[in-house]
């Protein structure tokens, strides 16, 4: 699990079927300092939970298609949760 916060949205006329009521965000990874490092990345929000300015948890990788409901799905980023706060 890694932090992020949500940058940007991203619409997509075409999606496959796993996808369809799915948001989608542009990610900075930030660390426990809120300060960005590497480059923004796509993430599937797959319980549409974030917003704009949101800091999130997400997962990569395998980990990413079992957010969703179904266990499987073409990505590669997915948000899993919402981060009140980091002390």
């Amino acid at each position: 699990m890694r932090i992020g916060r949500v940058i940007d949205n991203l619409w997509a006329d075409n999606k496959v079927e796993q996808l369809y009521a799915c948001r989608f965000h542009v990610v900075q990874p930030v660390n426990s300092n809120m300060e960005p490092y590497s480059r923004p990345l796509i993430a599937a929000d797959p319980q549409n939970i974030a917003g704009m300015g949101d800091t999130v948890i997400y997962v990569t990788s395998a980990d990413a298609s079992q957010a969703f409901d179904s266990g499987v799905a073409p990505v590669n980023a997915s948000v899993v949760a919402l981060v009140d706060s980091i002390d």
